[in-house]
């Protein structure tokens, strides 16, 4: 049995991660016809036809660009209709850039719990939320994973309540051949650094419905009204919204970024198909159930520890200690209902006065056990285009040889 790193052996993996550049000579091309261009701004720019072919590619009518992931998801909250008062049932697993649109418009998270297995939030968990408040229901297709559409679309199509995908994880997957981000009434796409598809900050919102995008179109862009004339050339702003418009440089990063977008999805895959040949049949480590019908998008992969001993923490160190890039975080707030702005209601930075619209609202910090297991037992493992096949062998063949040190 090979000696453990921790104590003294050789590292499974004694090189880094193959780390390669985001952008190159594509990039670089359509960013020096906007500079030549001499406007920066997003209308009639490198964003329209980024929109364009995104709606091509993202099999729906309307793509709507935005400044960020936080963005979108704020933008298409507002653009179905989200209103003071309105409850819009998500996950607490998730980043905040999923709620802070909903607390945004003076509306009422409300938090389901996820499904063990799948990683994502339960169907079952969101019927027992349902009232006659509820406005949407905001599913994340966390790290990549999909939700399981056909119970939420049912669900939609029984109750009315309006979906909302926040696909800031997961582009490029598909559940039953229709694209993450087609199949809600609105959806939020984030071109963050990290993610699949980057502009370094940046993110859309999609919809199949012609009211939805013209009124996000509106939002992102302080309620102008841009698609006709209006009276003596003054604008009437018919509604509060907020300045979320991308710039020229944004759309021609993203119309270069969404060419490479089916390889990126792609190589993911391939490492995923990696682990889940490599590691199914070890003890104490469970990978993910796709639902029925899902493709995934892999972003890391979650896997959880099941074992009771040793602990996980112990086993995490053995890990990294063989030069593997495995974490436990799957966002940085953990359980959001235990974060000081949902146990506080803490809406302002410099008073912990309770704005009237959340005064009634109570969270249960414990309401979500399988959040808080999953936390508990995540090992994140790591997924990007850029590995090489052999970074992800020598990945696979340091977690079998911890295993065999600790259940060989």
């Amino acid at each position: 049995m090979a000696q453990l790193a921790i104590h003294g052996g050789p590292r499974a993996k004694s090189t880094p991660y193959t780390r390669c550049r985001y952008y190159g000579e594509q990039e670089l091309g359509l960013i020096r016809d906007v500079l030549e261009s001499g406007i920066l701004s997003w209308r009639g720019s490198k964003v329209d036809e980024f929109e364009k072919a995104a709606a091509e590619r993202f099999q729906v009518k309307h793509v709507v660009t935005v400044s960020s992931g936080t963005a979108a998801m704020h933008t298409a909250c507002a653009a179905l209709g989200v209103a003071e008062g309105d409850e819009v049932i998500t996950t607490p697993l998730t980043d905040l850039g999923t709620i802070e649109g909903i607390l945004a418009q003076h509306a009422i998270p409300v938090f389901a719990d996820s499904n063990l297995r799948t990683r994502t939030i339960c169907p079952a968990s969101v019927r027992r939320l349902i009232t006659e408040r509820s406005k949407v229901i905001l599913l994340v297709h966390l790290g990549g994973l999909p939700c399981d559409m056909d119970a939420f679309l049912k669900i939609s199509e029984e109750t009315g309540i309006k979906i909302l995908e926040d696909v800031a994880q997961a582009h490029g997957g598909r559940h039953r051949g229709r694209e993450f981000g087609s199949m809600g009434h609105a959806n939020g796409f984030s071109m963050n650094e990290s993610k699949h598809m980057t502009v370094g900050e940046g993110g859309f919102v999609t919809t199949n419905d012609d009211e939805t995008a013209r009124i996000a179109s509106m939002f992102r862009d302080k309620a102008y009204i841009r698609d006709q004339p209006v009276p003596g050339g003054l604008q009437p702003v018919p509604f509060a919204a907020l300045n979320y418009r991308p710039t020229a440089i944004d759309g021609a990063i993203a119309l270069a970024q969404l060419g490479k977008l089916d390889f990126l999805v792609s190589r993911r895959k391939e490492i995923a198909a990696m682990y889940f040949d490599g590691l199914s049949d070890l003890p104490g480590l469970e990978l993910p159930t796709i639902v029925e019908g899902g493709e995934p998008a892999y972003w890391p992969l979650m896997a959880r520890y099941t074992a009771e001993e040793p602990h996980r923490d112990e086993i995490l160190k053995a890990l990294n200690g063989e030069g593997l890039s495995i974490g436990t975080a799957l966002s940085p707030p953990g359980n959001i209902l235990k974060t000081e702005l949902i146990r506080k209601r803490k809406f302002y930075p410099l008073t912990d006065a309770i704005p009237h619209f959340w005064r009634d609202s109570q969270y249960d910090p414990d309401s979500c056990p399988i959040v808080d297991e999953l936390l508990r037992s995540v090992l994140r493992l790591p997924v990007s285009h850029h590995y090489t096949d052999e970074d992800i062998e020598q990945t696979v063949e340091g977690i079998r040889k911890v295993w065999d040190h600790y259940f060989g």
